[in-house]
Protein backbone atom coordinates (compact mmCIF):
# COMPACT_ATOMS: atom_id res chain seq x y z
CA UNK A 1 0.00 0.00 0.00
CA UNK A 2 1.20 3.49 -0.79
CA UNK A 3 0.15 6.66 0.98
CA UNK A 4 -0.75 9.41 -1.47
CA UNK A 5 -0.72 13.18 -1.04
CA UNK A 6 -2.55 14.75 -3.95
CA UNK A 7 -1.00 13.09 -6.99
CA UNK A 8 2.44 12.78 -5.40
CA UNK A 9 3.62 9.69 -3.59
CA UNK A 10 5.19 10.39 -0.23
CA UNK A 11 8.06 8.13 0.72
CA UNK A 12 6.65 5.62 3.19
CA UNK A 13 8.53 2.62 4.54
CA UNK A 14 6.59 -0.37 5.78
CA UNK A 15 9.12 -1.77 8.17
CA UNK A 16 9.19 -5.17 9.80
CA UNK A 17 9.88 -5.09 13.51
CA UNK A 18 12.35 -7.95 13.10
CA UNK A 19 14.32 -6.20 10.39
CA UNK A 20 16.31 -3.80 12.59
CA UNK A 21 17.74 -0.53 11.29
CA UNK A 22 16.29 0.64 7.98
CA UNK A 23 17.08 4.25 7.16
CA UNK A 24 16.92 6.23 3.95
CA UNK A 25 16.03 9.61 2.48
CA UNK A 26 12.34 10.03 3.35
CA UNK A 27 11.68 12.99 1.04
CA UNK A 28 12.16 11.12 -2.23
CA UNK A 29 14.84 11.17 -4.91
CA UNK A 30 15.56 12.81 -8.22
CA UNK A 31 16.99 10.80 -11.11
CA UNK A 32 20.66 11.56 -10.52
CA UNK A 33 20.64 11.64 -6.71
CA UNK A 34 22.50 9.27 -4.39
CA UNK A 35 20.11 6.50 -3.30
CA UNK A 36 21.05 4.35 -0.31
CA UNK A 37 19.10 2.30 2.20
CA UNK A 38 20.97 1.60 5.44
CA UNK A 39 20.23 -1.72 7.11
CA UNK A 40 21.08 -3.74 10.18
CA UNK A 41 24.26 -5.83 9.92
CA UNK A 42 22.18 -9.01 9.60
CA UNK A 43 21.33 -7.96 6.05
CA UNK A 44 24.92 -7.61 4.83
CA UNK A 45 25.90 -9.22 1.53
CA UNK A 46 22.33 -9.99 0.57
CA UNK A 47 20.65 -9.58 -2.79
CA UNK A 48 17.91 -6.98 -3.17
CA UNK A 49 15.44 -6.36 -5.96
CA UNK A 50 13.53 -3.17 -6.74
CA UNK A 51 10.13 -3.50 -8.40
CA UNK A 52 8.24 -0.81 -10.24
CA UNK A 53 4.56 -0.11 -9.70
CA UNK A 54 3.58 -2.80 -12.24
CA UNK A 55 5.55 -5.45 -10.33
CA UNK A 56 8.39 -5.69 -12.85
CA UNK A 57 11.97 -5.91 -11.58
CA UNK A 58 13.64 -2.55 -12.31
CA UNK A 59 16.95 -2.91 -10.47
CA UNK A 60 18.99 -5.61 -8.73
CA UNK A 61 21.96 -5.29 -6.41
CA UNK A 62 23.82 -6.61 -3.41
CA UNK A 63 24.05 -4.99 0.00
CA UNK A 64 27.52 -4.11 1.26
CA UNK A 65 29.44 -5.80 4.04
CA UNK A 66 28.67 -4.59 7.55
CA UNK A 67 30.76 -1.78 9.02
CA UNK A 68 30.75 -0.23 12.48
CA UNK A 69 30.14 3.48 12.95
CA UNK A 70 31.74 4.43 16.23
CA UNK A 71 29.53 7.50 16.64
CA UNK A 72 26.41 5.34 16.88
CA UNK A 73 28.00 2.15 18.17
CA UNK A 74 26.15 0.17 15.52
CA UNK A 75 27.19 -2.08 12.64
CA UNK A 76 25.31 -1.44 9.45
CA UNK A 77 25.37 -2.18 5.73
CA UNK A 78 23.59 -0.49 2.87
CA UNK A 79 21.89 -1.10 -0.43
CA UNK A 80 23.00 1.37 -3.11
CA UNK A 81 20.57 1.83 -5.97
CA UNK A 82 21.84 5.15 -7.32
CA UNK A 83 21.88 3.52 -10.75
CA UNK A 84 18.08 3.49 -10.79
CA UNK A 85 17.20 6.80 -12.44
CA UNK A 86 13.80 6.43 -14.10
CA UNK A 87 11.10 8.49 -12.33
CA UNK A 88 8.42 6.36 -10.77
CA UNK A 89 7.07 4.57 -7.71
CA UNK A 90 9.09 1.61 -6.46
CA UNK A 91 9.38 -1.01 -3.77
CA UNK A 92 12.64 -2.51 -2.56
CA UNK A 93 12.63 -6.13 -1.37
CA UNK A 94 15.46 -7.93 0.41
CA UNK A 95 16.16 -11.56 -0.34
CA UNK A 96 14.68 -13.87 2.27
CA UNK A 97 13.25 -11.01 4.30
CA UNK A 98 9.80 -9.54 4.95
CA UNK A 99 11.28 -6.07 4.47
CA UNK A 100 9.43 -3.98 1.88
CA UNK A 101 10.53 -0.38 1.37
CA UNK A 102 8.49 1.97 -0.80
CA UNK A 103 10.04 5.09 -2.34
CA UNK A 104 9.66 7.39 -5.31
CA UNK A 105 11.89 9.06 -7.87
CA UNK A 106 10.45 12.32 -9.18
CA UNK A 107 12.05 15.37 -10.72
CA UNK A 108 10.24 17.71 -8.31
CA UNK A 109 11.44 15.99 -5.12
CA UNK A 110 14.22 18.50 -4.39
CA UNK A 111 12.39 21.55 -5.71
CA UNK A 112 9.36 20.78 -3.52
CA UNK A 113 11.66 20.40 -0.53
CA UNK A 114 13.43 23.65 -1.38
CA UNK A 115 10.15 25.58 -1.47
CA UNK A 116 9.21 24.24 1.94
CA UNK A 117 12.60 25.13 3.43
CA UNK A 118 12.47 28.66 2.01
CA UNK A 119 8.88 29.20 3.15
CA UNK A 120 10.05 28.68 6.75
CA UNK A 121 11.60 32.15 6.61
CA UNK A 122 8.21 33.67 5.89
CA UNK A 123 6.88 31.92 8.99
CA UNK A 124 9.76 33.50 10.96
CA UNK A 125 8.81 37.09 10.07
CA UNK A 126 8.62 39.48 12.99
CA UNK A 127 6.42 42.59 13.33
CA UNK A 128 3.87 41.57 10.67
CA UNK A 129 0.69 39.57 10.48
CA UNK A 130 0.97 36.22 8.75
CA UNK A 131 -2.11 36.18 6.55
CA UNK A 132 -4.18 33.04 6.06
CA UNK A 133 -3.80 33.35 2.29
CA UNK A 134 -0.07 32.71 2.64
CA UNK A 135 0.31 31.02 6.03
CA UNK A 136 -2.74 28.77 6.03
CA UNK A 137 -3.34 27.23 9.45
CA UNK A 138 -0.16 28.93 10.70
CA UNK A 139 -1.59 32.43 10.21
CA UNK A 140 -1.23 34.69 13.24
CA UNK A 141 -1.50 38.34 14.30
CA UNK A 142 1.58 40.52 14.20
CA UNK A 143 3.95 40.25 17.11
CA UNK A 144 6.85 42.39 18.31
CA UNK A 145 6.31 45.59 16.33
CA UNK A 146 9.69 46.83 17.63
CA UNK A 147 8.74 50.43 17.01
CA UNK A 148 9.69 51.11 20.64
CA UNK A 149 13.10 49.54 21.14
CA UNK A 150 15.03 51.05 24.03
CA UNK A 151 18.74 51.73 24.00
CA UNK A 152 20.23 49.60 26.75
CA UNK A 153 22.90 51.25 28.94
CA UNK A 154 25.50 48.97 27.32
CA UNK A 155 24.63 50.52 23.96
CA UNK A 156 24.44 54.17 25.03
CA UNK A 157 26.17 56.86 22.98
CA UNK A 158 26.13 60.69 23.05
CA UNK A 159 23.46 60.85 20.35
CA UNK A 160 21.50 57.94 21.79
CA UNK A 161 21.76 57.89 25.58
CA UNK A 162 20.41 55.01 27.64
CA UNK A 163 16.63 54.89 27.51
CA UNK A 164 16.40 56.47 24.05
CA UNK A 165 13.83 54.91 21.76
CA UNK A 166 14.60 53.70 18.25
CA UNK A 167 12.58 51.89 15.61
CA UNK A 168 13.81 48.44 14.56
CA UNK A 169 10.85 46.52 13.06
CA UNK A 170 10.89 43.54 10.79
CA UNK A 171 13.41 40.79 10.31
CA UNK A 172 13.18 37.14 11.29
CA UNK A 173 12.93 35.54 14.69
CA UNK A 174 16.31 33.96 15.25
CA UNK A 175 15.49 30.51 16.56
CA UNK A 176 13.09 29.02 19.08
CA UNK A 177 12.89 32.42 20.78
CA UNK A 178 11.65 35.83 19.60
CA UNK A 179 14.87 37.82 19.70
CA UNK A 180 16.92 39.05 16.75
CA UNK A 181 20.70 38.85 16.61
CA UNK A 182 22.95 40.54 14.05
CA UNK A 183 25.72 37.94 14.22
CA UNK A 184 23.45 35.03 13.38
CA UNK A 185 21.46 37.09 10.90
CA UNK A 186 24.73 37.82 9.15
CA UNK A 187 25.66 34.29 8.14
CA UNK A 188 22.00 33.48 7.43
CA UNK A 189 21.46 36.38 5.06
CA UNK A 190 24.82 35.81 3.38
CA UNK A 191 24.03 32.14 2.72
CA UNK A 192 20.75 32.97 1.00
CA UNK A 193 22.33 35.80 -1.01
CA UNK A 194 25.17 33.51 -2.01
CA UNK A 195 22.71 30.90 -3.27
CA UNK A 196 21.03 33.49 -5.48
CA UNK A 197 24.42 34.61 -6.78
CA UNK A 198 25.50 31.08 -7.74
CA UNK A 199 22.16 29.67 -8.92
CA UNK A 200 20.21 32.62 -10.38
CA UNK A 201 18.36 30.57 -13.00
CA UNK A 202 17.06 28.22 -10.31
CA UNK A 203 15.51 31.03 -8.28
CA UNK A 204 14.27 33.16 -11.16
CA UNK A 205 10.86 31.46 -11.24
CA UNK A 206 10.75 29.64 -7.92
CA UNK A 207 7.74 30.99 -6.04
CA UNK A 208 7.22 30.55 -2.30
CA UNK A 209 3.61 31.77 -2.10
CA UNK A 210 4.47 34.85 -0.04
CA UNK A 211 2.84 38.31 -0.27
CA UNK A 212 5.56 39.53 -2.64
CA UNK A 213 5.28 36.64 -5.11
CA UNK A 214 4.75 37.77 -8.69
CA UNK A 215 6.40 41.18 -8.31
CA UNK A 216 9.14 40.42 -10.82
CA UNK A 217 11.78 39.80 -8.15
CA UNK A 218 12.91 36.30 -7.17
CA UNK A 219 10.98 35.36 -4.04
CA UNK A 220 14.17 34.44 -2.22
CA UNK A 221 15.39 38.05 -2.61
CA UNK A 222 12.05 39.43 -1.44
CA UNK A 223 12.41 37.30 1.67
CA UNK A 224 16.05 38.26 2.19
CA UNK A 225 15.01 41.93 2.07
CA UNK A 226 12.72 41.36 5.05
CA UNK A 227 15.75 40.63 7.20
CA UNK A 228 18.22 42.89 5.43
CA UNK A 229 16.09 45.96 6.08
CA UNK A 230 15.86 45.05 9.75
CA UNK A 231 19.64 44.64 9.93
CA UNK A 232 20.04 48.12 8.51
CA UNK A 233 18.01 49.57 11.40
CA UNK A 234 20.57 48.18 13.84
CA UNK A 235 23.27 50.61 12.74
CA UNK A 236 23.65 53.82 14.70
CA UNK A 237 23.55 56.46 11.94
CA UNK A 238 25.62 58.85 14.03
CA UNK A 239 28.78 56.74 14.12
CA UNK A 240 28.19 53.57 12.06
CA UNK A 241 28.48 51.14 14.96
CA UNK A 242 26.07 48.20 15.01
CA UNK A 243 24.10 46.85 17.96
CA UNK A 244 24.72 43.21 18.75
CA UNK A 245 21.09 42.22 19.25
CA UNK A 246 17.51 43.35 19.75
CA UNK A 247 16.11 41.45 22.69
CA UNK A 248 14.02 41.35 25.81
CA UNK A 249 15.98 41.02 29.03
CA UNK A 250 14.95 37.39 29.39
CA UNK A 251 13.32 34.75 27.26
CA UNK A 252 9.55 34.79 27.38
CA UNK A 253 7.55 31.66 28.07
CA UNK A 254 6.20 29.27 25.45
CA UNK A 255 3.63 31.76 24.18
CA UNK A 256 2.68 33.09 20.72
CA UNK A 257 4.68 36.09 19.48
CA UNK A 258 1.72 38.45 19.69
CA UNK A 259 1.31 37.66 23.40
CA UNK A 260 4.91 38.50 24.31
CA UNK A 261 4.84 42.02 25.74
CA UNK A 262 8.28 42.10 27.35
CA UNK A 263 10.19 45.35 26.79
CA UNK A 264 12.74 45.14 24.00
CA UNK A 265 16.24 46.64 23.93
CA UNK A 266 19.13 47.10 21.54
CA UNK A 267 22.22 45.90 23.36
CA UNK A 268 25.89 46.87 23.00
CA UNK A 269 27.72 47.78 19.82
CA UNK A 270 30.38 45.20 18.95
CA UNK A 271 33.12 44.84 16.39
CA UNK A 272 31.76 41.48 15.21
CA UNK A 273 28.23 42.81 14.67
CA UNK A 274 29.57 45.82 12.78
CA UNK A 275 31.78 43.69 10.54
CA UNK A 276 29.00 41.16 9.93
CA UNK A 277 26.65 43.94 8.85
CA UNK A 278 29.38 45.43 6.68
CA UNK A 279 29.96 42.07 4.98
CA UNK A 280 26.33 41.31 4.28
CA UNK A 281 25.51 44.81 3.02
CA UNK A 282 28.56 44.83 0.74
CA UNK A 283 27.44 41.55 -0.81
CA UNK A 284 23.84 42.77 -1.01
CA UNK A 285 24.99 45.91 -2.82
CA UNK A 286 26.41 43.79 -5.62
CA UNK A 287 23.31 41.66 -5.97
CA UNK A 288 20.71 44.42 -5.74
CA UNK A 289 22.61 46.53 -8.24
CA UNK A 290 20.98 44.20 -10.76
CA UNK A 291 17.56 45.62 -9.80
CA UNK A 292 17.93 49.41 -10.12
CA UNK A 293 14.34 50.02 -11.19
CA UNK A 294 12.71 47.81 -8.59
CA UNK A 295 14.92 49.05 -5.75
CA UNK A 296 16.25 52.49 -6.68
CA UNK A 297 19.14 53.54 -4.48
CA UNK A 298 19.17 50.34 -2.40
CA UNK A 299 22.53 49.11 -3.67
CA UNK A 300 24.15 52.48 -2.95
CA UNK A 301 22.61 52.66 0.53
CA UNK A 302 23.85 49.16 1.32
CA UNK A 303 27.38 49.99 0.26
CA UNK A 304 27.49 53.29 2.13
CA UNK A 305 26.30 51.64 5.33
CA UNK A 306 28.76 48.78 4.82
CA UNK A 307 31.65 51.23 4.58
CA UNK A 308 30.43 53.15 7.61
CA UNK A 309 30.24 49.97 9.68
CA UNK A 310 33.74 49.03 8.51
CA UNK A 311 35.09 52.41 9.55
CA UNK A 312 33.55 52.03 13.01
CA UNK A 313 35.11 48.59 13.39
CA UNK A 314 38.51 49.97 12.42
CA UNK A 315 38.20 52.66 15.07
CA UNK A 316 36.87 50.16 17.63
CA UNK A 317 38.72 46.87 17.09
CA UNK A 318 38.29 43.83 19.33
CA UNK A 319 35.16 44.95 21.16
CA UNK A 320 33.78 41.52 21.99
CA UNK A 321 30.26 41.09 23.25
CA UNK A 322 29.88 41.01 27.04
CA UNK A 323 26.50 40.01 28.39
CA UNK A 324 25.14 42.74 30.69
CA UNK A 325 24.09 41.43 34.13
CA UNK A 326 20.40 42.13 33.47
CA UNK A 327 20.31 40.34 30.07
CA UNK A 328 20.01 36.53 29.89
CA UNK A 329 19.17 35.85 26.24
CA UNK A 330 21.45 34.41 23.53
CA UNK A 331 25.11 35.42 23.56
CA UNK A 332 26.51 34.85 20.06
CA UNK A 333 29.84 35.86 21.53
CA UNK A 334 32.93 34.91 19.57
CA UNK A 335 36.45 34.79 20.96
CA UNK A 336 38.07 36.70 18.11
CA UNK A 337 36.88 39.03 15.38
CA UNK A 338 39.70 38.63 12.87
CA UNK A 339 37.60 36.21 10.83
CA UNK A 340 34.85 38.83 10.60
CA UNK A 341 37.43 41.34 9.45
CA UNK A 342 38.65 38.97 6.74
CA UNK A 343 35.09 38.43 5.52
CA UNK A 344 34.24 42.14 5.49
CA UNK A 345 37.47 43.17 3.77
CA UNK A 346 36.98 40.67 0.95
CA UNK A 347 33.33 41.63 0.46
CA UNK A 348 34.10 45.35 0.43
CA UNK A 349 36.94 44.87 -2.02
CA UNK A 350 34.59 42.99 -4.33
CA UNK A 351 31.86 45.61 -3.97
CA UNK A 352 34.12 48.64 -4.52
CA UNK A 353 37.00 47.27 -6.60
CA UNK A 354 39.34 48.91 -4.10
CA UNK A 355 42.42 46.95 -3.01
CA UNK A 356 43.14 48.99 0.09
CA UNK A 357 40.70 46.84 2.07
CA UNK A 358 43.11 43.95 1.55
CA UNK A 359 46.23 45.76 2.75
CA UNK A 360 47.60 44.09 5.86
CA UNK A 361 44.71 41.64 5.87
CA UNK A 362 45.47 38.65 8.05
CA UNK A 363 44.73 35.13 6.83
CA UNK A 364 44.25 32.63 9.67
CA UNK A 365 43.49 29.05 8.57
CA UNK A 366 41.63 28.25 11.79
CA UNK A 367 39.05 30.93 10.97
CA UNK A 368 38.48 29.55 7.47
CA UNK A 369 36.89 26.32 8.59
CA UNK A 370 33.38 25.00 7.92
CA UNK A 371 31.21 28.13 8.19
CA UNK A 372 29.17 28.85 11.27
CA UNK A 373 28.24 32.07 13.03
CA UNK A 374 31.51 32.10 14.99
CA UNK A 375 33.75 31.16 12.03
CA UNK A 376 32.92 33.35 9.03
CA UNK A 377 36.27 33.80 7.32
CA UNK A 378 35.38 31.11 4.80
CA UNK A 379 32.35 33.15 3.69
CA UNK A 380 34.65 35.82 2.31
CA UNK A 381 36.66 33.22 0.41
CA UNK A 382 33.48 31.71 -1.05
CA UNK A 383 32.35 35.13 -2.24
CA UNK A 384 35.77 35.95 -3.64
CA UNK A 385 36.00 32.77 -5.68
CA UNK A 386 32.37 32.81 -6.84
CA UNK A 387 32.02 36.45 -7.84
CA UNK A 388 32.01 37.42 -11.49
CA UNK A 389 33.96 40.52 -10.42
CA UNK A 390 36.63 38.40 -8.78
CA UNK A 391 40.15 39.76 -9.28
CA UNK A 392 42.98 37.36 -10.00
CA UNK A 393 45.89 36.97 -7.62
CA UNK A 394 46.90 35.55 -4.28
CA UNK A 395 43.44 35.68 -2.72
CA UNK A 396 41.98 33.66 -5.58
CA UNK A 397 44.71 31.04 -5.15
CA UNK A 398 44.29 31.01 -1.39
CA UNK A 399 40.52 30.67 -1.62
CA UNK A 400 40.76 27.79 -4.07
CA UNK A 401 43.41 26.05 -1.98
CA UNK A 402 41.45 26.42 1.26
CA UNK A 403 38.13 25.25 -0.19
CA UNK A 404 39.68 22.19 -1.81
CA UNK A 405 41.68 21.39 1.33
CA UNK A 406 38.51 21.37 3.41
CA UNK A 407 36.61 19.41 0.78
CA UNK A 408 39.30 16.72 0.64
CA UNK A 409 39.41 16.49 4.43
CA UNK A 410 35.68 15.91 4.72
CA UNK A 411 35.49 13.71 1.64
CA UNK A 412 37.98 11.37 3.29
CA UNK A 413 35.74 11.19 6.37
CA UNK A 414 32.73 10.58 4.13
CA UNK A 415 34.42 7.79 2.15
CA UNK A 416 35.48 5.94 5.32
CA UNK A 417 32.19 6.37 7.19
CA UNK A 418 29.86 3.41 7.56
CA UNK A 419 26.98 5.86 7.08
CA UNK A 420 28.72 7.59 4.16
CA UNK A 421 28.54 10.92 5.90
CA UNK A 422 31.28 13.48 6.55
CA UNK A 423 30.35 14.15 10.19
CA UNK A 424 33.00 13.25 12.74
CA UNK A 425 31.93 15.67 15.48
CA UNK A 426 28.49 16.39 16.85
CA UNK A 427 28.46 19.96 18.13
CA UNK A 428 25.33 21.89 18.96
CA UNK A 429 23.59 22.16 15.60
CA UNK A 430 25.36 19.11 14.12
CA UNK A 431 22.85 19.00 11.27
CA UNK A 432 23.88 22.52 10.25
CA UNK A 433 27.53 21.48 10.46
CA UNK A 434 26.80 18.74 7.94
CA UNK A 435 24.79 21.04 5.66
CA UNK A 436 27.67 23.51 5.62
CA UNK A 437 30.08 20.70 4.81
CA UNK A 438 27.78 20.03 1.87
CA UNK A 439 28.19 23.67 0.86
CA UNK A 440 31.95 23.16 0.71
CA UNK A 441 31.51 20.00 -1.38
CA UNK A 442 29.35 21.94 -3.83
CA UNK A 443 32.00 24.64 -4.19
CA UNK A 444 34.67 21.97 -4.69
CA UNK A 445 32.53 20.49 -7.48
CA UNK A 446 32.11 23.96 -8.97
CA UNK A 447 35.90 24.35 -9.00
CA UNK A 448 36.91 20.90 -10.23
CA UNK A 449 33.92 19.24 -11.89
CA UNK A 450 34.73 16.08 -9.91
CA UNK A 451 31.44 14.29 -9.33
CA UNK A 452 32.65 12.64 -6.13
CA UNK A 453 32.16 16.00 -4.39
CA UNK A 454 28.62 16.23 -5.73
CA UNK A 455 27.96 12.69 -4.47
CA UNK A 456 29.24 13.59 -1.00
CA UNK A 457 27.04 16.68 -0.89
CA UNK A 458 24.00 14.65 -1.93
CA UNK A 459 24.77 12.00 0.69
CA UNK A 460 24.86 14.78 3.29
CA UNK A 461 21.33 15.70 2.33
CA UNK A 462 20.29 12.06 2.45
CA UNK A 463 21.49 11.83 6.05
CA UNK A 464 19.51 14.93 7.02
CA UNK A 465 16.40 13.50 5.38
CA UNK A 466 16.46 10.14 7.13
CA UNK A 467 19.53 8.08 6.20
CA UNK A 468 20.82 8.33 9.76
CA UNK A 469 20.91 6.07 12.83
CA UNK A 470 17.91 7.67 14.60
CA UNK A 471 15.70 7.23 11.50
CA UNK A 472 14.39 10.80 11.58
CA UNK A 473 13.97 13.13 8.67
CA UNK A 474 15.26 16.18 10.52
CA UNK A 475 13.10 18.63 8.51
CA UNK A 476 9.64 19.21 9.96
CA UNK A 477 6.68 18.25 7.80
CA UNK A 478 8.76 16.05 5.50
CA UNK A 479 8.85 12.25 5.32
CA UNK A 480 7.09 9.61 7.42
CA UNK A 481 9.03 10.33 10.64
CA UNK A 482 10.00 13.93 11.31
CA UNK A 483 10.19 16.03 14.50
CA UNK A 484 6.80 16.82 16.00
CA UNK A 485 7.73 18.50 19.29
CA UNK A 486 10.40 21.03 18.40
CA UNK A 487 11.84 23.66 20.73
CA UNK A 488 10.10 26.60 19.10
CA UNK A 489 7.76 29.02 20.83
CA UNK A 490 5.61 29.51 17.74
CA UNK A 491 4.93 25.82 17.23
CA UNK A 492 4.62 25.07 20.93
CA UNK A 493 1.89 27.68 21.42
CA UNK A 494 -0.25 27.60 18.26
CA UNK A 495 -2.48 24.65 19.26
CA UNK A 496 -1.68 22.90 15.96
CA UNK A 497 -0.47 19.31 16.15
CA UNK A 498 1.99 19.64 13.26
CA UNK A 499 4.90 22.03 13.79
CA UNK A 500 5.65 24.77 11.27
CA UNK A 501 6.92 22.88 8.20
CA UNK A 502 10.32 23.20 6.57
CA UNK A 503 12.39 23.69 9.73
CA UNK A 504 15.71 21.88 10.20
CA UNK A 505 16.27 20.88 13.83
CA UNK A 506 19.73 21.02 15.36
CA UNK A 507 20.26 17.27 15.49
CA UNK A 508 22.18 14.82 17.68
CA UNK A 509 24.67 16.25 20.17
CA UNK A 510 26.06 15.52 23.61
CA UNK A 511 26.10 19.22 24.51
CA UNK A 512 23.65 20.65 27.06
CA UNK A 513 21.77 17.40 27.74
CA UNK A 514 20.72 18.89 31.05
CA UNK A 515 17.94 20.66 29.14
CA UNK A 516 15.65 17.62 29.39
CA UNK A 517 17.83 15.70 31.85
CA UNK A 518 20.45 13.05 31.08
CA UNK A 519 17.98 10.21 31.61
CA UNK A 520 15.72 11.51 28.85
CA UNK A 521 18.31 10.88 26.14
CA UNK A 522 18.51 7.39 24.65
CA UNK A 523 22.29 7.02 24.39
CA UNK A 524 25.71 8.45 25.17
CA UNK A 525 26.73 7.77 21.57
CA UNK A 526 26.75 11.24 19.98
CA UNK A 527 24.91 10.22 16.79
CA UNK A 528 22.08 8.73 18.88
CA UNK A 529 21.81 11.60 21.37
CA UNK A 530 18.65 13.13 19.96
CA UNK A 531 15.19 13.46 21.44
CA UNK A 532 12.00 14.88 19.92
CA UNK A 533 10.85 16.93 22.90
CA UNK A 534 10.32 20.71 23.30
CA UNK A 535 12.69 20.80 26.27
CA UNK A 536 15.60 19.66 24.10
CA UNK A 537 16.96 22.96 22.89
CA UNK A 538 20.32 21.20 22.47
CA UNK A 539 19.03 18.81 19.77
CA UNK A 540 15.50 19.84 18.77
CA UNK A 541 15.61 23.63 18.45
CA UNK A 542 15.43 25.39 15.09
CA UNK A 543 17.44 28.39 13.87
CA UNK A 544 17.54 30.58 10.78
CA UNK A 545 21.24 29.92 10.09
CA UNK A 546 20.64 26.15 10.14
CA UNK A 547 17.80 26.51 7.68
CA UNK A 548 19.86 28.73 5.41
CA UNK A 549 22.58 26.07 5.25
CA UNK A 550 20.21 23.33 4.09
CA UNK A 551 18.57 25.77 1.64
CA UNK A 552 21.97 26.26 0.03
CA UNK A 553 22.65 22.53 -0.01
CA UNK A 554 19.32 21.63 -1.63
CA UNK A 555 19.47 24.50 -4.13
CA UNK A 556 22.99 23.54 -5.21
CA UNK A 557 21.99 19.91 -5.69
CA UNK A 558 18.84 20.89 -7.57
CA UNK A 559 20.93 23.19 -9.76
CA UNK A 560 23.68 20.68 -10.61
CA UNK A 561 21.69 17.43 -10.61
CA UNK A 562 18.46 18.63 -12.19
CA UNK A 563 19.14 21.90 -14.00
CA UNK A 564 22.30 20.71 -15.74
CA UNK A 565 20.72 17.35 -16.47
CA UNK A 566 18.66 19.18 -19.08
CA UNK A 567 21.66 20.82 -20.72
CA UNK A 568 25.23 20.13 -21.70
CA UNK A 569 26.59 22.74 -19.29
CA UNK A 570 28.99 21.87 -16.50
CA UNK A 571 30.42 24.05 -13.76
Amino acid sequence: MFRMKGLSLLLLAFLSAEAGAQQMNQAGYISRSVKRLFLDRDYARREFVIYDISGQAAFRGMTTRAEKWSFSGTRICFADFSGLTKPGTYQLQLEGSPVRIAFRIAEDSYSDLLKKLLKSFYFARSSVELEKEYAGVYSRPAGHPDTLAYVHPSAASPSRPAGSVIRSPGGWYDAGDYNKYIVNSGITTFTLLHATELFPALFANLEMEIPESGNGIPDILDEVLVNLRWMMTMQDPADGGVYHKLTSKRFCGMIPPYKDTLTRYVVMKTTAASLDLSSVLAKASRIFRNYPEQFPGLADSCLQMAQKAWNWSQAHPDILYEQPPDITTGLYRGKDDRDEKLWAALELSLATGRKEYLQGLEYIPAFCAIPNWSHVGMLGLLSWLSSSQQPQGEWEDLAREQILRLAEKYFDIYARSAYRVSLDTFPWGSNSELANQGMIFLHAYQLTGERRFLEAADASLGYLLGANPVDYCFVTGVGHRSPMHIHDRRSASDNIDEPIPGLLVGGPSLQAREDCGEDAYPSRHPALSYIDLPCSYSTNEVAINWNAAIVFLVSGLEHYLNFFEKSDDEP
